[in-house]
C-alpha cells in the first residue's frame, strides 16, 4: 500500500558536495565481491547485508541507519542491485525499487548528494557507480512526486507501508523507473549477469539461503566443486550463451554444499579488480574465502591528500 509523501520538496537546489577519498574508494571497488563481508557482518536474513558490507569496505559503520548522511554527513551511499535483461543489441540493465529512508527521515536531505554504487544481483560484485546531486532538472522532475497521486500517477518517489515484526514500518522508496529515466544505470557489461528471479526465489525458498556460485569456462558440463570437490553438473551452452546457468551438486558432497542450491557463472565475465588479486575475487564469488583472509577495501587504497571538499 502506498501513502502520500510526508516531507515537501526543498524548492531549491542542493549544493554539490564531493569527496576525492570516497571517489577513489568507489573506483577501486569495481570488481569487489560483497558476499564475504556480508556473511561475516550480518545474519543471512538481513535484507541490507550487502549494503552493510559496502559500508564496511568503505571504512564506515556497517549498520549505519542514522538520519545523517553516510559519508561525513556530506554524501549518502546507496547500493543498487542490477541485472541484465535481453541479449546483444537489445540488452539493457534493470533494478528494483530502492529504499531511501524510514518515513520519519527527510528523503530530500538523504537524496541531496548520493553516491550510487551498483552491484550485480547474482555475483554481488561492484560493477559501477555514479554520484547525483538534487539540483536542476533532476530535482524538479523528482519534486513532482509531491503533487502526484501515490496509487494512480506512479510517482518516482513514494511512501510504502511495510509490516515488520507485526508492526507498521513505512518507508520512502525510489521507483526502479527513476534510475532508468535519469540514465543512471550502468551499461550492460559482461559482469552484469541475467537474473532469473523465479528460479532464484525457488532455490532460496527451498534451502533458506542464496545459491552458491561456481566459476566455469563452459568447456565441459561437469566440474569439481571449489568448496568440497564433489561434482557440479550444468548446461555449458547456457553458460556460453548467458554467462550463467543453474547447476546440480552431486555426490560426494559436504554438508554445507548439500544445504544450498547451486549455479555456475562464466569466469570470463568476472570484472578485474585494481585492489584485489584474481584469486581473492574468485574465492569471494565462490563463497570460499576464509574469514581470516577477509580484508577491507579501505586498507588497500591510499587516501588522497586533498579530498576536494571545496570543489
Amino acid at each position: 500500500m502506498r501513502l502520500p509523501l510526508r516531507h515537501a520538496p526543498p524548492g531549491i537546489d542542493t549544493q554539490l558536495r564531493r569527496c576525492a577519498h570516497l571517489e577513489t574508494l568507489v573506483e577501486a571497488a569495481i570488481g569487489l565481491p560483497l558476499g564475504p563481508a556480508a556473511a561475516a557482518l550480518s545474519s543471512r536474513r538481513s535484507r541490507g547485508r550487502h549494503g552493510n558490507a559496502l559500508q564496511w569496505h568503505l571504512g564506515l559503520d556497517a549498520h549505519d541507519g542514522e538520519a545523517q548522511l553516510d559519508w561525513e554527513d556530506r554524501i549518502e551511499i546507496k547500493l543498487v542491485s542490477v541485472w541484465r535483461r535481453g541479449k546483444g543489441a537489445d540488452a539493457r540493465v534493470g533494478c528494483d525499487k530502492l529504499k531511501v529512508c524510514d518515513v520519519g527521515v527527510d528523503p530530500w536531505h538523504k537524496l541531496g548528494n548520493v553516491m550510487w554504487v551498483f552491484a550485480d544481483r547474482v555475483t554481488r560484485t561492484v560493477v559501477g557507480a555514479v554520484q547525483t546531486t538534487l539540483a536542476g532538472e533532476l530535482r524538479t522532475r523528482l519534486a513532482t512526486a509531491w503533487d502526484q497521486d501515490p496509487h494512480f500517477e506512479h510517482p518516482m518517489l513514494f511512501v510504502e507501508a511495510r509490516e515488520h515484526a507485526g508492526k507498521s514500518a513505512p518507508a520512502y522508496y525510489l521507483s526502479a523507473r527513476w534510475f532508468e529515466t535519469e540514465g543512471l544505470l550502468p551499461q550492460p557489461v559482461p559482469a552484469i549477469q541475467p537474473f532469473d528471479s523465479t528460479w532464484w526465489s525457488a532455490a532460496r525458498n527451498r534451502h533458506g539461503r542464496d545459491p552458491w556460485l561456481t566459476l566455469v569456462d563452459g568447456s565441459c558440463d561437469v566440474v569439481g566443486c571449489p568448496r568440497c570437490g564433489g561434482p557440479i553438473a550444468f548446461d555449458p551452452k547456457a553458460v556460453r550463451s548467458d554467462g550463467f546457468a543453474p547447476a546440480r551438486h552431486g555426490m560426494p558432497a559436504d554438508g554445507p554444499c548439500l544445504a544450498r542450491a547451486h549455479a555456475v557463472v562464466d569466469v570470463r565475465t568476472v570484472a578485474a579488480s585494481d585492489a584485489f588479486d584474481a584469486q581473492a575475487i574468485c574465492a569471494g564469488i565462490e563463497s570460499r574465502l576464509p574469514a581470516d583472509e577477509l580484508d577491507r577495501l579501505t586498507n588497500r587504497v591510499a587516501e588522497p591528500a586533498d579530498h576536494l571538499h571545496g570543489a
